[in-house]
């Protein structure tokens, strides 16, 4: 049974780390849509700017950067 309590606790705590990559990605978003470039945002979680591309596959930041704010 301990292992079986440990199974569901490796699920749920995956559960968490996926919601917050998704919450991760939105705010990456909001800043790319305020302007802040890809390269700040990279500094800022200590990765490269590549990566932050690869993490938005085809227009999507350039998209995020052309869409009016409110």
């Amino acid at each position: 049974m301990t292992r079986m309590a440990k199974t569901r606790g490796d699920s749920d705590a995956i559960g968490v780390l996926k919601e917050l990559e998704g919450i991760k990605r939105l705010l990456m978003l909001a800043l790319l849509r305020d302007g802040v470039s890809q390269g700040d945002i990279a500094k800022a979680l200590g990765v490269s700017q590549p990566t932050i591309s690869r993490m938005f596959p085809g227009k999507i930041g350039a998209a995020v950067k052309r869409t009016p704010s409110h």
